[in-house]
């Protein structure tokens, strides 16, 4: 298939086929991309233009956006000194240049698009903020699964992997720019929110594309603990995920409709569609 910019088709392969570590690399030599350049002035108009209500849900979704790419960009450092073999590094060191790209991409939105000054700091004051307790739980949950990553061998890094690609990428980060897409488009022009989206949905497919080509292997070389270690994520992110469907439901309706466009069981619906697809994905459910 030949790969277009465009191509929704060639991202879901990336997300979902295993595939040469020097596929994966090749595809990130290929699709570089800046973020200056990148125009928000039409962006910064749409978003001064909204009422107080639409405003706030802008800034709660880039909230998360920020805490997300700031989280994943400190995580994943100690993921180079326990990858197991050079390709791997190598991969991983092309996805710490993104995660960084991502969330520059970010403070360029919160001063050029929702005006605010004073860099990073002024920022993470702001996103820290808006921070609601579902999403706090999940970044808590995601450095416990991630922390054993740093001497712990194989088996811990295949369970940081699998949190940390196929859960925290592949699933929520996911959701959430699948559904605030669709909000982008549907209040206004945010040319600018929308390109850069794109962009790093692709950087993610690829990342995600990691994730499944490592435990698909690793699924081959010991199918028995790799299906005990995505099992142990399964049952603590199972047990996240309804009480975060609890929380949505008692305290986020209003925000999740204002920033999202919808109500916390279509939130949840999508989290657990995408879970089903990355657990087919990596050979641990049957693709019928």
């Amino acid at each position: 298939m030949t790969e277009t910019l465009h191509d929704a088709d060639s991202l879901r392969a990336l997300e979902e086929r295993a595939r040469p570590v020097r596929a994966l690399y090749d595809h990130w030599e290929r699709t570089h991309w800046g973020v200056s350049d990148l125009d928000f002035r039409v962006d910064a108009a749409s978003f001064a233009g909204l009422g107080a209500a639409e405003q706030q849900g802008f800034v709660w979704i880039f909230s998360h956006r920020f805490h997300a790419e700031f989280n994943v960009a400190r995580l994943l450092a100690p993921f180079l000194a326990a990858a197991p073999d050079y390709d791997l590094e190598l991969l991983l060191a092309t996805q710490i240049a993104d995660e960084h790209k991502h969330l520059q991409c970010v403070l360029r939105i919160y001063e050029e698009v929702f005006g605010v000054k004073g860099g990073i700091e002024a920022v993470r004051a702001l996103a820290d903020e808006h921070i609601d307790p579902v999403a706090a739980m999940l970044y808590e949950a995601l450095e416990r699964w991630v922390l054993g990553v740093d001497g712990g061998g194989e088996r811990a890094f295949a369970q940081a992997v699998f949190s940390y690609h196929l859960i925290a990428e592949g699933v929520i980060a996911r959701t959430a720019q699948n559904l605030a897409v669709g909000q982008y488009e549907s209040i206004g022009a945010f040319p600018g929110l929308i390109e850069g989206q794109r962009l790093v949905a692709r950087d993610e497919a690829r990342h995600i594309g990691i994730g499944v080509s490592y435990l698909r292997r690793r699924m081959t070389e010991d199918r028995d603990e790799t299906m005990a270690v995505v099992t142990e994520v399964l049952d603590d992110f199972a047990r996240l995920a309804e009480r975060g469907l609890e929380i949505g439901k008692a305290e986020l309706e209003g925000i999740l409709q204002d920033g999202y466009g919808v109500d916390a069981n279509a939130f949840h619906a999508e989290v657990m569609r995408l879970l089903q697809l990355r657990l087919k994905s990596i050979g641990y459910l049957d693709e019928g």
